[in-house]
């Protein structure tokens, strides 16, 4: 690699970003590397992003798109060829049932290495010349899941002899969401991953327990935390929306897969309904996103039907209003292996909200990450009798006018404009070796 110093007059540094998931493309893996192409040219950085035409998927954000073109990043799209994408048309499909993601999991696990993206890998390599026209490339920064954007971020860093920065969302080897078919997937999959760490310069991830699995794998490694984030700017303007009434919001703003499902919620609703009626009617619950159509039934059999609202999905604005007008937040990591290790985005996007949050999450980084912010209530994923007290609580605050809001000070070390600083910063330093 060329390591170099910029001097004053010189071009402006440029970090070709290797992303799969990128705006068009909506939901929580697009929103770190959007914010990133946002906010690095502020920092002395230009951006050309290395990504996917968009095919099928569950859900847009054109929103997001605009804040990426606006940066004036440059875009360069390949064809791939993702088995899990209902053709090549760019349209909205519907989220995958519980018992087809499994499924699914088991077969790309079986026959795709590293995973289901695998394809993108060729077409990717025959951009490289594209992205060279881009201008001299001072570093690669590749953004995982998938993994094979780290393989692809690998050879192209090689190619153009420049650093290769490495972005975890996800642990690799030991993400508890991960298929070995066999012992020899696995083997293939540690001895992949080593030698793309041998080649990085650095090594990003959300938290520091990702980041101690890294360097325990790879101990000569750089590892370094940027953790997730919210945009200020996403809250500034908000919209009030018109409320039904009385009544007090409780949003949930995602996807459920795996472990993380809206069950012990729903039970705990249904059993204050009981005890309580008069404050359970107070209750709108609102799922802010895809709603699994398997849960549905959930809904009629504890008699939920009057108390609940699906909106479908949103994009990220619209996300963050619904957030703003809510009057309680929650969230549910589930009770699964490797689930202290998990801290979904959308967890920084509620406390930029300054609502109360209700986090039924294990022991881990989630409930690290709310120490300081304040209005934070914590139970074990499956502790009905301990969400159902915690809701007493929080309606007979709402009711009376007394929820509290999260902390200033705790939530600026979250602000994606202060993480695309540090980032800058820590670029630079690897450009210059």
């Amino acid at each position: 690699m060329k390591p170099r110093t910029v001097m004053s007059g010189e071009r402006r540094p440029h970090v070709v970003l290797v992303a799969y998931y990128f705006p068009p493309l909506g939901g929580s893996g697009v929103q770190r590397v959007a914010k990133w192409v946002k906010y690095l040219p502020e920092f002395g950085w230009d951006v050309t992003v290395l990504t996917v035409e968009p095919g099928a998927y569950f859900a847009f954000d054109e929103t997001l798109l605009d804040e990426v073109r606006e940066a004036g990043a440059r875009i360069i799209r390949t064809r791939t060829l993702d088995p899990t994408r209902a053709g090549r048309k760019h349209r909205a499909v519907g989220a995958l049932s519980e018992t087809k993601r499994r499924l699914l999991t088991f077969v790309t696990g079986l026959f795709f290495l590293p995973d289901n993206k695998r394809s993108w890998f060729r077409s990717a390599q025959a951009a490289f010349d594209e992205v060279s026209k881009s201008g001299p490339v001072d570093v690669v920064l590749s953004s995982a899941p998938p993994y094979t954007a780290l393989m692809v971020g690998d050879a192209l860093a090689t190619q153009l002899e420049v650093p290769h920065v490495l972005d975890y969302r996800d642990d690799w080897i030991d993400n508890p969401r991960h298929f070995y078919p066999t012992q020899l997937h696995k083997r293939w999959h540690i001895n992949k991953e080593r030698a793309i760490l041998e080649r990085s310069a650095l090594v990003l991830t959300i938290n520091e327990s990702i980041a101690h699995l890294i360097r325990q794998r790879r101990p000569q490694a750089d590892v370094r935390v940027v953790s997730q984030g919210f945009d200020p700017a996403d809250f500034e303007h908000n919209r009030i929306m018109k409320k039904d009434g009385e009544k007090i919001r409780l949003v949930y703003a995602g996807m459920f897969y795996g472990a993380q499902q809206p069950d012990t919620l729903l039970r705990a609703v249904s059993v204050l309904a009981g005890e309580d009626k008069v404050l359970a009617e107070r209750l709108e619950i609102r799922f802010v996103g895809l709603f699994p159509e398997e849960k549905v039934p959930l809904i009629k059999e504890l008699n939920l039907e009057s108390s609940v609202v699906r909106t479908g999905y949103k994009n990220h604005r619209d996300t963050a209003d619904e957030l703003v007008q809510a009057d309680i937040l929650w969230m549910t990591v589930g009770s699964q292996p490797g689930g202290h290790m998990i801290s979904t985005g959308k967890l920084f996007d509620y406390m930029g909200s300054r609502k109360p949050i209700l986090a039924l999450v294990p022991e881990g980084e989630v409930r690290k990450a709310l120490e300081g912010y304040g209005p934070a209530y914590i139970a074990d994923p499956e502790d009905i009798d301990a969400v159902i007290s915690i809701l007493t609580l929080l309606l007979n605050e709402a009711h009376n006018g007394g929820l509290s809001r999260g902390s200033e000070a705790w939530i600026q070390q979250y602000d994606r404009r202060e993480g695309a600083r540090r980032l800058a910063s820590m670029l630079t330093a690897v450009m210059s070796g």
